[in-house]
């Protein structure tokens, strides 16, 4: 290196140094109206998400959190009719569509603040720390003017691919219900939009077998590290995960637009073809859509996903002469462009374990696909 060169190395480092001692009140407030001009951001927006699909980190003032934590519990009852919560199916327990858990203001300086979804609840004026503080310096993106209720929502505000909803009320009351059914769609349907949490973000072998599926069927998604590619053909790409306490799987079938998939029979006797051709289970029975009364089938074929409008079926399997079985979600895509439909099949056993973020992250990912 020159000597001039390290000679101004040297200078440069030693001025970065010194320099607030040598800017003045005027120079440091022009500065930081220039750094906000330029639209700076502070590093703690580049950071990954830290949580897990369809999960709520609910954070208030102290004096009330157990008010909070009653009202969300006793009032937030939006059950997923799919997860039943035990394997005693007649119990007719359901997992809620969204988990909550708790937090205090002080919980700021841990990693709770890159929860993927959060929730600041303002009852009666009362603020909630630096997480209040925080938002007060940032615009929202959308306002909801609810009865009694006032919902701001913003956008990546302490990490990547982040929904946070302000909640300001005056009082909690029996009329909660109507917050929560807002609450519910907002938080459903932004972490639908911003995708998987940044732990479950995919990783060098997810981008190379993303590329396989692109290259070989002109479509790709986002999929967790957990999942692996595990047989593929022009009309099948099988992902799974399985572990000794459960497996998940992801089927997608690739077929002909010739006859279109327009209601739950056909949606239904779609899924039994495929199952019935590939998936089998050790036993050599077939995995079929099950018959029983006790787990619901719902069909929706006007799902928005993007700018894509695709049906949905949602229910449990059942792995014919055994007690095996488990919810799937089946979206059907259709590429007109290449006159084909792509059923994309998320399914699950999972005996006695929650199922909401499992089951969400077959959402999630249906929500990421990409035609190329």
């Amino acid at each position: 290196m020159p000597f001039y060169t390290r000679f101004v190395t040297i200078y440069l480092r030693q001025y970065v140094k010194f320099a607030t001692m040598k800017f003045n009140t005027a120079s440091l407030l022009a500065f930081a109206i220039y750094l906000s001009a330029c639209g700076y951001k502070e590093p703690a927006d580049f950071l990954p998400t830290e949580g897990s699909p369809a999960e709520v980190f609910a954070v208030t003032h102290e004096e009330n959190q157990e008010t909070v934590k009653t009202h969300l519990e006793k009032n937030f009852n939006r059950f997923s009719p799919i997860l039943i919560k035990a394997e005693q199916a007649e119990k007719q327990e359901f997992e809620p569509s969204l988990q909550f858990w708790y937090g205090r203001p002080e919980s700021i300086e841990g990693i709770e603040k890159q929860s993927p979804l959060i929730l600041v609840m303002e009852v009666n004026d009362t603020k909630v720390g630096k997480y209040s503080s925080t938002l007060d310096k940032r615009d929202a993106v959308k306002t909801i003017n609810g009865r009694g209720f006032q919902l701001h929502i913003y956008k990546d505000v302490w990490a990547k691919n982040q929904t946070v909803i302000r909640c300001e009320t005056k009082l909690l009351t029996e009329d909660f219900k109507s917050l929560a059914e807002s609450l519910e769609k907002e938080f459903l349907e932004n972490e639908l939009q911003q995708g998987l949490p940044g732990n479950l973000m995919p990783n060098e072998y997810c981008d190379s077998i993303s590329l396989l599926i692109q290259g070989k069927y002109g479509f790709s998604f986002a999929f967790p590290p957990q999942f692996r590619l595990e047989f593929s053909n022009p009309e099948v790409a099988w992902l799974w995960q399985e572990t000794s306490r459960f497996y998940r799987h992801v089927f997608i079938n690739i077929f002909s637009d010739s006859v279109l998939i327009d209601n739950p029979e056909k949606a239904k006797a779609n899924r039994n073809y495929f199952t019935g051709k590939y998936v089998k289970n050790t036993e050599g029975t077939r995995v079929v859509v099950s018959e029983s009364k006790i787990f619901p089938l719902t069909w929706d074929n006007q799902v928005k996903i993007g700018k894509y409008t695709v049906g949905v079926l949602r229910g449990w399997y059942t792995e014919e002469g055994t007690f095996r079985r488990g919810p799937f979600v089946r979206y059907f895509f259709h590429d007109k462009s290449n006159k084909r439909i792509i059923a994309f099949d998320g399914f699950m056993h999972a005996p006695d374990m929650p199922k909401l973020s499992f089951y969400r992250t077959f959402d999630l990912m249906a929500a990421s696909i990409k035609f190329h």
